[in-house]
């Protein structure tokens, strides 16, 4: 189902983009403010949180990890929107976030951190030390005694890491809340269809009644087609600063649902996913077309949403598809945030309500819920974009195996596997914006979980005039899957990673509702269940090491790179990445401009990765844009302790432009003329389907003919019987890269 994927492109700033005039924001008004922090951990070796394979460990980074915060105050109310680029939020962490910001009028009850669920974030920071476990290949079980160790005695948290973490994310949200000021906001949606698929069609089918064996399901047999398969809703609370009468766009809180497996476990090293991809192309592009000044925050707080069977990771791997996917996202957003800027203001309900909900064998639509949490054997063999250790073994999936008869109260037919310890307890929270209310979930609930969430909450509170519901998925602690009951009776991946039996989300839709509909009352929350999710972690650990006082040059920069070539750079070093900033570049590209150099590029964004070990020996390149003007370039290194520059290098135009014939009315011929493709796991960005502008120049019975290139296509009428042929060179971009390899049409 591989579907091609709008790139976004300069589009013309619409008038929702620009900044009019607007009255003055009254005191008891909206106020906003938001913040990021670098939470990428200044050092590589841990496993990758996500794959949790103690045989893929981080050795460098592909992009950094970031926390992204949106502080909405109203009427002595307050609200912190966040989102992580980590694979889970554990609840004892969000909770030592909200105690760290209490003095600023935070608590646990009015902090909602959402994951991305990015699966190339560090693992080990978890409250529960079975989330910290990595699972070891066959080899290792024999030969690692620690990696075995681990498998028997989970290991607590990483103190480093944990204390980092808490860190970076309360300075998010401090900035944020630093930067409150007069806003508006308003709530603007799209669907983004074609860059998703459900990757455990069969389960969710069952939801319609209609039964199928593993692999044997069909987007066909969903009454609603494929777009009943997935979730599609893109959702996007744009905010605005009122600066001295004007509107300042400091960035949205956006939803989509889409697994954060693009980025497969080969690449071992730190990504923020697509995320990384739309948070950025987003905050650019909000930024060039507001004209907002460099020192004003913008950010995209982009957690996820009803992702347990969503993914665009089935069809797209490594960092060039996760920019593909990313810039999709991107462009959907963008449509949603232009919307929303019609409808601004400063007048909207902001509310929010917190509980702490317990697994403990209460009475739900259906039955009792369990009172314990257990896997299922399909939790060990990992998700269809990347299978874990016991799956290179058995080559078995193990989906779809059920016990003969139920062996715990309240987990059916479930292969129960009895290890591990999960939350008992979990926290939910409903926030009101406007005419929208947000519905935490504390793992990853499937789609169609997240209906049946949206549609109950929605049921209790359209009166109170609440239009729609989004799901913020992986919020405030992390309990697996959330699956339906149908879905969990077939026991495939999802639910047999959804812990406390087949109606565990029968008991979150319960609570939410009762939630939600306190909430539009104005009633307060019901008690919370008394919890402590920290389980004795506490965020004290000896910082993180600066790294080595000074580098050495080991390979320098090649004297010349073509444009989507790369510019590569090693050098000896600190161990394990600890000569790596915090918040700033580590690794800039920069040009020569006049008698100075220019940034143009860094570790900050897409198109670097750099490599390292416990030996120091960096390695680092960076993909030269298809539009970087020709010059004079080098590669700067800026340690926590050192500096280090390459020799300058000449950037060239490509001569990779692909040709190819294409079909053509009689009497004509045509050509298609393409950027090469990114090849996976090695190119790092995402390039167009074809050259959109350019000139191809037809060598006609000897003679040139120009023809303008348009969507990738150049086409040209031509005698019958006259040779045609396209030369090396002769076909252009925009940018006058070109092609260098000759093409004979007849």
């Amino acid at each position: 189902m591989r579907r091609a994927l709008a790139l976004v492109a300069g589009v013309a700033a619409i008038s929702a983009t620009a900044s009019p005039a607007v009255a003055q924001t009254p005191a008891a008004g909206l106020r906003a403010g938001a913040g990021q922090a670098d939470i990428t951990p200044p050092r590589t070796g841990y496993y990758l949180g996500g794959w949790t394979r103690a045989d893929r460990l981080v050795e460098g980074q592909q992009t950094r990890l970031f926390a992204k915060a949106m502080v909405l105050e109203q009427g002595g109310r307050k609200v912190a929107l966040v989102a992580v680029e980590l694979f889970m939020v554990p609840g004892g962490l969000q909770q030592h976030v909200a105690e760290a910001l209490a003095d600023r009028g935070f608590s646990t009850g009015n902090v909602l951190i959402s994951a991305t669920h990015t699966h190339a974030g560090p693992g080990g920071f978890a409250n529960y030390a079975t989330l910290n476990t990595a699972a070891p290949n066959a080899t290792m079980l024999f030969t690692d005694a620690k990696a075995l160790g681990s498998l028997l005695n989970p290991v607590r948290a990483d103190p480093q890491l944990y204390a980092f973490l808490v860190r970076q994310i309360s300075a998010a949200i401090r900035q944020a809340d630093d930067g409150l000021a007069p806003a508006v906001a308003g709530w603007g949606d799209e669907q983004l269809l074609g860059v998703t698929r459900n990757r455990s069609l069969e389960a969710h089918l069952a939801n319609h009644g209609v039964q199928r064996r593993p692999g044997q399901g069909k987007v066909e047999d969903d009454p609603e087609g494929y777009g009943g398969t997935i979730d599609p809703e893109v959702d996007v609370l744009r905010v605005d600063q009122v600066v001295d009468g004007r509107r300042v766009p400091i960035g949205a809180w956006s939803q989509f649902a889409d697994h954060g497996t693009v980025v497969k476990a080969e690449i071992r090293a730190y990504s923020g996913d697509h995320h990384a991809a739309a948070i950025r192309v987003f905050e650019r592009t909000v930024r060039e077309e507001a004209d907002v000044p460099d020192d004003h925050p913008v950010v995209n707080v982009y957690g996820n949403g009803a992702e347990g069977d969503m993914s665009a990771g089935l069809d797209h791997t490594g960092p060039a598809g996760a920019d593909e996917v990313g810039r999709a996202e991107a462009a959907s957003m963008l449509r949603a945030w232009r919307r929303a800027g019609a409808a601004m203001t400063d007048d909207l309900p902001v509310d929010v309500r917190w509980t702490q909900t317990c697994f403990c064998g209460q009475w739900v639509e259906g039955g009792r819920v369990a009172d314990r949490a257990y896997p299922g054997i399909p939790f060990l063999t990992g998700s269809e974009e990347g299978r874990g250790p016991l799956y290179d073994v058995t080559r078995q999936a193990w989906e779809g195996v059920k016990s003969p008869r139920t062996i715990l109260a309240g987990h059916g037919h479930k292969a129960i596997v009895p290890v591990g310890s999960f939350p008992k307890s979990v926290p939910l929270m409903v926030v009101r914006v406007g005419d929208r209310m947000i519905a935490s979930l504390p793992g990853e609930p499937t789609k169609e979980s997240g209906a049946r969430v949206k549609r109950d909450v929605l049921q209790a509170t359209s009166p109170a005039r609440v239009r729609k519901v989004v799901i913020a998925g992986l919020a405030n602690e992390y309990i697996n899957y959330i699956t339906t009951p149908e879905e969990y009776d077939t026991q495939h991946y999802e639910g047999g990673s959804t812990m406390y039996g087949r109606l565990s989300l029968n008991l979150l839709r319960q609570s939410l509702t009762d939630l939600s509909s306190r909430l539009v009352r104005g009633q307060a929350a019901p008690p919370p269940r008394v919890y402590d999710a920290k389980r004795g972690v506490v965020p004290v650990g000896t910082p993180f090491p600066e790294g080595a006082a000074a580098g050495a040059l080991l390979e320098d920069a090649p004297a010349r790179v073509p444009r989507l070539g790369h510019a590569t750079f090693s050098w000896q070093g600190g161990a394990f990445g600890a000569d790596r900033p915090v918040g700033a570049a580590f690794v800039r590209a920069e040009r020569r401009v006049g008698g100075g150099w220019e940034e143009v590029d860094s570790d900050l964004g897409l198109a670097m990765f750099w490599r390292t070990g416990k030996d120091g020996r960096y390695a680092a390149r960076w993909e030269v844009p298809l539009d970087a003007p020709a010059g004079e370039y080098r590669l700067v290194v800026t340690a926590t302790r050192y500096r280090l520059e390459s020799s300058p290098f000449t950037v060239q135009p490509a001569t990779s432009l692909t040709v190819a014939a294409a079909p053509a009315p009689p009497g004509a011929v045509a050509v298609r003329v393409a950027y090469p493709a990114a090849r996976e796991n090695v190119d790092l960005t995402a390039r167009p389907d074809g050259v959109p502008e350019g000139e191809v120049t037809f060598t006609v019975a000897g003679e040139p003919r120009a023809v303008p290139i348009t969507d990738g296509v150049a086409a040209l009428r031509v005698p019958d019987g006259a040779p045609v042929a396209v030369a090396t060179g002769a076909a252009t971009d925009a940018h006058g890269n070109t092609n260098a390899t000759e093409l004979r049409l007849r």
